[in-house]
């Protein structure tokens, strides 16, 4: 038995894989390296003393001639080392031995006193010296006075004024001298540099590819006008406005060559069209509306003017929409569209049922670099039933959203924010059955604790001013409870209730979630919860609260998350279980 379980454990291998097995580890053996230590230095000195040290990969196996040698010179070495940072007066003891395995080196070193700047000139001459941006970018790296000298921020700040140059349009620009004297005595250096900046380069005409959209579409994407100093920046931001756009499917942009006697920077922007019609099909679960299937179609480019159309399809269970849409671009397709949606659904829940018809037009337009803006008009035909009350409503709604959102990804946010405020209403007066007004606010937070943990934070903020309730129709209505609400609790099973206890909806909403969750593999996190909210009327609220864990699995198609629920103001409830997918932003 014991020699058959050597055979299983220890096969027989051929002479030659053994001889190689023998070769190999002896040649790791004698490559080991020797122990060479630097005494006295901070981390960044030791790098650099390190870095230009032979000595310190040098192997044990080395001929002992050499290693004296290497030994000998290495001040020199470390001199220079310390000399880049700006120490010109270390001085260094150093011992060397054999022992059997190997040899030991040590170098205990003093580095001295830096040297400092004494006096900083750098002179620039040309357009660049009273040019705002330019100055900005060489500023936050400029040596100063009192400074220790470090020749690789010197070397690096050269190539800063250099990059800045290019950046603002200063493609002339000479270097005419740059000098470090060193007085070792004083432990102080003087610094000149002179800088012939010449004159500011302006942008040409932008010229794009024709045949796709009409020139003032295009220029729409840009701030750029013939005339203008050039600035790198302005570059960026017109390929970044084109590739967001869903019109190309490449954009190159080109600046040369150059016109040195007009001092004119040429712009042709070379674009290839995106495919125009697009085709798309899904479908999914989740616990809100069960199985669910979804067709979109999309003509991204109906005309030259850049208008475009989508529709989309999504049925289930509870709710089943046909939308579609018809958008254009105003002066600024970067920030301002138009549009006119339509659309027809149906949702049945254990609460209400609704047919509804929409037709809106919206103006959308960006205030600054984070916030949307969206003002529309809707007509709302809607036939509801809620509990025993059934009604048919028509209204024409007026509102204002505004949304902002930063650090948004389709797998795994790290950090950031969604914010959404909507103010709405309705008059009887214009047109619609009844009046109303009405505020919904939401907020979600991510906040990255570490590599792995995140913290997440959701709130949703609801008022309505009515003064009967019975007159809004149940999409006006709040509801709470579901994959997005408070999870533990049916979609929309919370609210104010009728007589024979069925959810009517409230006038008033508020719901919190507070979430802590954990990868403990790529791709996959377990996450614990608490979420409370109710809807109601006037002030009687009763938060409502479940608690409960999570499986997330961020999916290449975005975040697929799993709750196990279970509702704390109903402990005769079973757990309820909650898939749910979608972006955590």
């Amino acid at each position: 038995m014991k020699s058959h379980r050597k055979t299983l454990l220890e096969p027989a291998q051929p002479a030659s894989i053994r001889l190689l097995a023998v070769f190999v580890l002896a040649g790791l053996a004698c490559s080991v390296r020797a122990e060479v230590v630097f005494k006295g230095l901070d981390d960044r000195q030791e790098q650099n003393v390190r870095a230009l040290s032979t000595l310190a990969t040098t192997e044990c196996d080395s001929a002992r001639w050499r290693v004296e040698r290497l030994y000998r010179d290495a001040d020199k070495g470390i001199r220079e080392g310390l000399r880049a940072l700006g120490y010109y007066s270390s001085t260094i003891n150093k011992s060397l031995r054999w022992d059997d395995e190997c040899w030991h080196a040590e170098f205990d070193i003093q580095p001295g006193e830096p040297v400092r700047y004494r006096s900083v000139n750098i002179d620039i001459s040309g357009e660049a010296s009273s040019d705002v941006i330019f100055q900005s970018r060489i500023a936050g790296s400029r040596p100063a006075i009192g400074d220790i000298l470090d020749h690789g921020q010197y070397s690096s700040y050269k190539s800063t004024v250099l990059r800045a140059a290019t950046n603002t349009g200063f493609f002339d620009l000479d270097l005419k001298s740059s000098k470090i004297t060193v007085d070792k005595a004083e432990r102080s250096a003087d610094l000149l540099m002179e800088i012939d900046s010449g004159q500011k380069y302006k942008f040409g005409a932008v010229n794009f590819t024709q045949g796709i959209l009409h020139d003032h579409v295009l220029q729409g994407y840009t701030d750029i006008r013939a005339g203008d100093p050039y600035t790198a920046k302005s570059i960026n931001d017109l390929y970044e406005a084109l590739s967001g756009s869903s019109y190309f499917a490449s954009v190159s942009i080109k600046t040369d060559p150059l016109d040195t006697e007009a001092k004119i920077v040429p712009v042709t922007v070379d674009l290839t069209p995106a495919k125009r019609q697009v085709y798309s099909i899904g479908g999914g679960f989740t616990t809100d509306t069960g199985p669910h299937g979804r067709i979109g179609f999309t003509n991204r480019r109906i005309n030259q003017k850049g208008h475009q159309f989508e529709s989309k399809l999504f049925s289930s269970t509870v709710l089943s929409e046909l939308n579609a849409s018809y958008r254009w671009p105003k002066r600024d397709p970067r920030r301002e569209w138009f549009s006119i949606v339509t659309g027809f659904q149906h949702e049945e829940t254990d609460t209400s049922e609704q047919d509804s018809f929409k037709l809106g037009f919206l103006r959308s337009k960006s205030l600054g670099t984070r916030w949307m803006q969206t003002r529309y008009v809707d007509y709302a035909y809607e036939d509801y039933t809620v509990s025993d009350q059934s009604s048919i409503s028509e209204l024409i709604i007026f509102g204002t959203n505004w949304e902002t959102a930063t650090g948004r990804a389709l797998s795994r946010a790290t950090q950031g924010y969604r914010l959404s405020l909507d103010i709405r209403g309705a008059s009887d007066k214009l047109g619609s059955d009844t009046s109303f007004a009405q505020i919904r606010a939401k907020a979600k937070w991510v906040y990255s604790l570490g590599e792995k943990t995140r913290f997440l934070a959701r709130t949703s903020l609801g008022i309505t001013s009515k003064d009967e309730l019975s007159e809004l129709p149940a999409s006006v209505r709040f509801f709470a409870g579901g994959d997005n609400s408070v999870r533990g609790y049916d979609f929309e099973s919370l609210g104010p209730t009728d007589s024979t206890g069925a959810v009517i909806g409230g006038s008033h909403l508020i719901d919190v979630s507070l979430e802590i969750d954990r990868l403990f593999r790529d791709k996959w996190a377990v996450a614990f919860f608490v979420d409370g909210g109710d809807a109601f009327n006037n002030t009687h609220i009763k938060l409502n609260t479940g608690v409960g864990i999570g499986l997330r699995w961020y999916s290449p198609v975005g975040p697929i998350r799993l709750d196990l629920a279970h509702p704390l103001d109903d402990p005769d409830k079973d757990f309820r279980i909650h898939i749910s997918l979608g972006p955590d932003l």
